[in-house]
């Protein structure tokens, strides 16, 4: 029988083409796969973006209860908007004396400075020599009025003055703390430049701290803040304030001499914080005493101390000569904190009231020792220690605004 079937050859082109058509589907979703993966990865994981996790009720609660930073990190504050807060708390603080003219005496305004209101019961911080020698003090707070204002307590040695208006319900603007302030922070100076252009603002940073400086014809001294905040005459007084709003210091001079520009000086607040407390509780300032004559000590040799203040000459019967400390010894501390210069000796006794009992560490003879000495009251008639050399250049170098 004839088999009638003939064998013909498979075609193997339709397998092919199929085996081509899988691969390239499989390339494809590969390449869509990876394209998806990227899309995700940038969307919520590129510089700038937050992944957004599932947020629990507890957390929600948890955010709304916690209030807001004041300043955000790496945010800083608007100084408009700090300005507008403390500005009513800026006034002019002027001074006047009777005047004889034509045989007739009349009380006229001689200067003008600012002051600060510390207290919405009207206490006002100012400068001593604002109101020094005045027959009468007036404070004039913009949108307010004039006001005869008490002085409460007046410092020759802090430059500083407390005054006291019959007025409640002020906006006041809060001390802050001093001893946190740091150089390269903003800073703004408001005041009354020349008595004439009220509550102007400039702004700069705080360009040093513990700034030594010697006064005209006095070697005691506290230190200072300084600050390229532009202050002039009549800016005497008023707040040197930071970015929360608060007084780090009371501007009270600057160098001024010829092609100098941009060095500013202010009290800072934790001294004025002691003086002011004083003034209220006592009506001066209540200061420890240890009966000695002082001057700075720097040694360049590389011997210890390199820094420290000399013992020049002691009172007898004083604190000093009780406690056994003599002439030529150097003090480098006081209770633990270091004293490089006299008036981070000034600065430290502040800390203190007379009746204390401190540890004091000083060197004698290169060798290191630690005394306890109970301070007694600085009398009112105390020399105010070494003056000055007539030479020394900060003599001529600082200006009262």
């Amino acid at each position: 029988m004839e088999n009638n079937f003939r064998e013909h050859p498979v075609s193997r082109r339709g397998g092919i083409w199929s085996f081509i058509g899988y691969l390239s589907f499989g390339i494809l979703g590969i390449l869509l796969g990876a394209v998806l993966v990227y899309g995700l990865f940038v969307h919520y994981l590129s510089p700038g973006q937050e992944l957004v996790l599932p947020v629990t009720e507890e957390d929600a609660e948890a955010v709304q209860e916690e209030p807001p930073p004041s300043v955000l990190p790496g945010y800083e504050m608007n100084l408009a908007d700090i300005v507008d807060q403390v500005m009513p708390a800026v006034v002019s603080v002027n001074k006047h004396v009777n005047i004889t003219r034509f045989g007739e005496q009349r009380l006229e305004e001689v200067e003008s400075g600012s002051g600060v209101i510390i207290d919405s019961s009207g206490y006002i911080v100012t400068n001593h020599h604002v109101i020094e020698g005045a027959d009468k003090v007036s404070v004039l707070i913009p949108g307010k009025g004039r006001y005869e204002a008490d002085i409460v307590g007046e410092d020759i040695l802090t430059d500083l003055a407390l005054l006291k208006i019959d007025e409640t319900g002020l906006i006041e603007m809060p001390l802050g703390n001093s001893a946190e302030a740091r150089v390269g922070e903003t800073v703004m100076a408001i005041g009354n430049p020349l008595g004439y252009f009220q509550q102007t603002v400039t702004a700069g940073i705080i360009s040093a701290l513990d700034r030594q400086v010697r006064f005209p014809g006095s070697g005691y001294a506290y230190t200072f803040i300084q600050t390229d905040a532009l202050v002039n005459p009549g800016n005497s007084g008023g707040p040197l304030v930071n970015l929360n709003g608060e007084i780090i210091g009371i501007n009270t001079a600057k160098i001024s001499l010829m092609g100098v520009e941009g060095i500013g000086l202010a009290i800072p607040s934790n001294t004025v914080k002691r003086v002011v407390d004083d003034f209220v509780e006592h009506g001066r300032v209540i200061r420890p005493h240890i009966g000695v004559v002082l001057e700075d000590w720097i040694d360049y040799s590389g011997e210890e101390p390199e820094k420290g203040v000399l013992i020049v000459d002691i009172a007898p019967g004083t604190s000093a000569d009780e406690a056994g400390l003599e002439q030529g010894d150097i003090i480098v501390e006081i209770d633990g904190k270091e004293v490089q210069y006299f008036a981070q000796l000034f600065d430290r006794l502040l800390d203190y009231y007379p009746d204390d009992t401190v540890t004091i560490t000083y060197y004698r003879n290169g060798e290191r020792l630690d005394v306890l000495v109970t301070f007694g009251e600085r009398p009112d008639d105390s020399p105010l220690y070494v003056p000055a050399p007539e030479n020394d250049d900060n003599n001529e170098s600082e200006e009262n605004n």
